[in-house]
């Protein structure tokens, strides 16, 4: 039995009450982030470094919401009747899918099953009362964009991440931005599988936090691989694994999860 020595996450996100006038600031990882509250208006200011580094995991509120920002600074205003006195900062998951490919090559062997953890970028989003769609809804890292599929034609563009795929979740890091995919296989085939890179459909998966493991989660995937002439077939399934404990409900998923989706664009 292994036991885990890193830390869960402190809750980033969460409701905050502004007076008119009143701005509040934070660092999350390496982003810096101010919101402004006027009697008509909401502004965002945001500053993103031109690198940021997967590491960058910590956050904390910014004392003085004055503080001058770092340029270039991006600047957003969303006009309104009369502005409500609270906003909601909320973890999302990305919203288009993420390709992920594993530091080293995944193998499975005929008619063996296996549970691989896998963690995808987050968003941070405002929501203010009235309003469904949230007012600003941004990377907090900044992933690179990729082309998934068999050729340039067919396809979609995504965002791609290098992940360390752990098949023990007490392998895998806790990080405040980034949301844990299980993604469970089961290879019916002869033949034993190699995949070098998956494409994960996050915008289809709902998001939970688990108190008691400190981590953000998804809903778990199940992928069947019945023999190289058909495509896998996948399915999202409607819970947690047992290893993310107790968990409360975050964010719907941002698409139904009836659309159709590839998640490999090759089997070996």
């Amino acid at each position: 039995m292994h036991s885990s020595s890193f830390s869960p996450i402190s809750q980033w996100w969460g409701e905050y009450h502004f007076e008119i006038g009143q701005a509040r600031a934070w660092q999350f990882g390496s982003l810096l982030l101010r919101l402004s509250r006027g009697l008509q208006e909401w502004r965002l200011e945001y500053h993103r470094p031109q690198v940021q580094y997967d590491y960058e995991q910590q956050w904390h509120p910014i004392d003085d919401p004055a503080f001058a920002f770092p340029q270039p600074v991006h600047i957003e205003r969303y006009m309104f009747k009369t502005t409500h006195d609270k906003v909601q900062l909320m973890p999302r998951l990305a919203n288009r899918s993420v390709v992920i490919k594993p530091v080293d090559p995944i193998y499975i062997p005929a008619s063996q099953r296996g549970t691989l953890y896998i963690s995808t970028p987050l968003w941070i989003a405002g929501f203010v009362e009235g309003q469904r769609e949230p007012l600003f809804d941004i990377p907090v890292i900044l992933p690179k964009d990729t082309w998934f599929g068999p050729n340039p034609r067919l396809g979609e563009i995504c965002y791609s991440t290098s992940v360390d795929g752990r098949t023990e979740l007490n392998q895998l890091k806790p990080r405040a931005f980034r949301a844990i995919t299980p993604i469970e296989f089961h290879n019916t085939s002869n033949q034993q599988l190699r995949f070098d890179r998956m494409n994960v459909p996050v915008t289809a998966l709902p998001l939970f936090f688990s108190e008691t493991t400190g981590r953000l989660w998804t809903s778990q995937i199940r992928v069947n691989h019945e023999g190289l002439d058909r495509p896998p077939r996948i399915r999202i399934e409607n819970r947690t694994p047992v290893q993310a404990g107790e968990v409360t409900y975050l964010q719907p998923p941002r698409e139904s999860g009836s659309v159709l989706f590839n998640m490999f664009d090759s089997f070996f």
